[in-house]
């Protein structure tokens, strides 16, 4: 038998085996840390049933590309009620075939499933179109071409007067509704178009029939009327324009070829440029609500609801989705906190259930689009997100919102790496505990609540019963980046009764913490001992309190849009909020564009006289007169001289207050604008 030489004897040997044995068990090892899945979320605070509706959701969070056992087990973590834009479809649509169980999966561990689709963007040839099917379903530049979104080759914005494109949409949403999604994350509802797009002739046959038939300064005019010539300079006997004469075969890409337009279709020069833009809104809405209807009869078939959301505040949604955007303050690569963003929060949740005329949850979250300054989130270190997840993100459950968590998205956002899971689950954890108090609870006001210290966000609540007051606290103190916990914190309140008891929760402490509370000159002080990040106390009282001294006057904010309003009167309420809201413009016209007048009148009726208070903030170079008339009659009068030189509605040149005392009773308050052009108001109060 032949014999190999230097083999090790018994001893060597069973050494190189115990090495070899101790290196491959320490690989095992490491292969099963780095595969060992996360954590659950504690399961005591898990729904026993899936929320029936989108208000019994306290946690939100944006769960993108859910489509793997990873992607589930962090969304175990993440603590959320719904995962929104798990699936979504932008270019390549998901496959759903192999995808089928994890929204199951997901409702077994009572979290909800969202999916989504883009609205706007067509790659050339995805999900198999082939080129006739891409020309019936992308919008058009002026010229009739066919024109690059964003100016990127090979990407279109698809033409919402399209009934081919609109059944395009609806294909990936009814795909995802059978493949068992919950919600529906519908991004950029009105197409995205820019200033040289939307010149399709589906949409141009839809421009005719607005004119003709929806439009409130042109609608009984008849197709042959003098006045398209004379206000329009639209030359009915121009084939190239009008085929036969009248605007009945009215071509808007020949009207701006013939004017020489093509170039600046939205110039100055266009007498139907604000026509235009009025009925890109009104079309907009009306495919909006169509395709949200025909969503919501196709969930009924299939025996179960589907929650609907935009990206931005719509109509006809079930949830407010919308990001922070230029919310977002980052200075020298560090969170910013030195402002009180609460009303800023608030302002959104009003103006978002405005919309939609009931109490939708009003989410907002990161967007990572392409970078900076809109899309920061990955553009400032983990250590920084996890300073906002605590305070920016509280200031906004304080607001009367909520944030939904980024757990996972595009371009490398994934909390389970950079370790923001934590803080996440952490943040989830109180909110999930304590949804009762979010869900049930009711903002009240900010400006009520003082304290001894700087740089806090305070807020006031009503809570579920009639006998308790919630005061959310939040530290916005920071140093070199890090966040400066705060002791012997002293809050006042303008209320004359003691409570009953009083403590303090948070995510940064387990249970609760009792305060301290002393009553002078009907003013309460509390005293909290100390805190990190984020603070709730809890105020209970013997028997049902007044709250009208916590409640802050409500602002009605206010964004220009260049069109007729369509909506000239607007009843206010008795907490000084205004119905249909939304429908007011910012621009109050003046007499060169008379066309666009509208003034709108408000309608209250109170038992005390109320203080109401116009906010100018702009003018154009013709200068402005504001008129402010009750029950027909002058009652203030100011002359808004142009400051800057600027035709410039995003100009402050401005910062006028006009107020003026309406006695009690019934009565009609009008804003008129007599002056040379228009003006802007950045916000209405009416204050009791």
């Amino acid at each position: 038998m032949c014999r190999h030489r230097n083999v090790p004897g018994p001893f060597w040997r069973r050494a190189l085996v115990f090495v070899v044995f101790s290196f491959c068990a320490f690989l095992v090892n490491l292969v099963a840390v780095a595969e060992e899945p996360l954590p659950d979320f504690p399961g005591h605070l898990r729904p026993t049933t899936l929320p029936a509706r989108p208000q019994d959701v306290a946690v939100f969070s944006i769960n993108g590309l859910t489509t793997s056992d990873e992607a589930l087990d962090l969304a175990r973590r993440s603590g959320s009620g719904l995962l929104l834009r798990a699936w979504f479809k932008w270019g390549k649509a998901p496959q759903l075939d192999s995808l089928r169980t994890l929204p199951e999966r997901a409702h077994r561990m009572g979290i909800l499933f969202g999916g989504g689709v883009t609205c706007s963007a067509i790659y050339d040839k995805e999900n198999g179109l082939t080129p006739t099917q891409l020309q019936d379903m992308a919008t058009r530049g002026p010229d009739g071409g066919l024109v690059d979104a964003w100016n990127k080759p090979g990407i279109r914005h698809g033409s919402l007067s399209s009934p081919v494109y609109l059944d395009y949409l609806f294909r990936w949403c009814r795909e995802q509704i059978d493949a068992g999604v919950d919600c529906l994350f519908m991004d950029e509802n009105t197409a995205a178009l820019g200033p040289r797009e939307g010149y399709d002739d589906c949409s141009l046959a839809d421009f005719r029939q607005y004119l003709t038939g929806y439009c409130s300064v042109t609608r009984q005019w008849k197709p042959n009327d003098s006045r398209w010539t004379s206000q329009y300079k639209i030359d009915l006997g121009n084939p190239a324009i009008c085929r036969d004469g009248s605007m009945s075969s009215f071509d808007y890409r020949g009207f701006l070829r013939a004017k020489d337009l093509l170039e600046k279709p939205l110039g100055s020069d266009n007498p139907l440029a604000r026509l235009w833009l009025s009925f890109r809104s009104w079309r907009d809405d009306r495919a909006w609500k169509s395709l949200t209807d025909r969503i919501r009869a196709y969930a009924r078939q299939q025996g179960r609801p589907v929650w609907i959301s935009a990206n931005g505040l719509a109509r006809y949604v079930d949830l407010q989705v919308l990001g922070v955007w230029s919310h977002w303050l980052v200075t020298n690569g560090n969170i910013d906190l030195s402002q009180n963003q609460i009303q800023t929060w608030h302002d959104l949740v009003v103006k978002a259930r405005d919309l939609t005329d009931q109490t939708v949850p009003v989410v907002l979250f990161h967007d990572w689009g392409f970078g900076e300054p809109h899309f920061p989130w990955l553009a400032v270190a983990p250590s920084q997100r996890v300073i906002w997840l605590r305070t920016r993100a509280a200031e906004i459950y304080a607001a009367g919102a909520f944030f939904a968590f980024p757990v996972l998205g595009p371009h490398g956002c994934d909390a389970g790496r950079d370790g923001t899971i934590d803080t996440i689950t952490r943040q989830a954890a109180f909110y999930q505990t304590n949804r009762d108090l979010y869900l049930h609870g009711r903002f009240l006001g900010a400006d009520s609540v003082q304290s001894d210290q700087p740089a806090l966000t305070l807020a006031a609540w009503a809570g579920d019963t009639s006998n308790s007051v919630l005061l959310h606290v939040i530290n916005r103190q920071t140093h070199d980046g890090q966040l400066q916990p705060r002791n012997a914190v002293t809050l006042s309140v303008p209320l004359n009764e003691m409570p009953e008891t009083s403590d303090a929760i948070s995510p940064d402490w387990p249970g609760s913490r009792q305060v301290s509370c002393s009553l002078a000159s009907n003013l309460l002080s509390i005293r909290l001992s100390e805190m990190d990040a984020y603070a709730v106390i809890r105020l209970h009282f013997p028997c049902a309190i007044d709250l009208a001294p916590l409640i802050d006057p409500i602002r009605i904010r206010l964004s220009p849009a260049w069109k007729r309003p369509e909506r000239n009167e607007f009843t206010v309420r008795p907490d000084g909020s205004v119905e249909n809201a939304n429908d007011l413009n910012a621009l109050l016209q003046g007499r060169l564009h008379s066309e666009l007048v509208n003034p709108p009148t408000f309608l209250l009726h109170r038992e005390k006289p109320t203080a109401f208070t116009v906010h100018v903030r702009a003018v154009a170079t013709q200068e402005a007169r504001m008129e402010i008339r009750v029950d027909g009659k002058v009652e203030r009068n100011v002359d808004l001289p142009d400051r800057d030189g600027k035709n410039d509605t995003k100009a402050t040149e401005y910062d006028q207050f006009l107020t003026l005392t309406i006695p009690p009773g019934p009565h009609k308050v009008t804003l008129e604008n007599s002056g040379g052009d228009w003006l802007v108001m950045d916000w209405l109060e009416f204050r009791p």
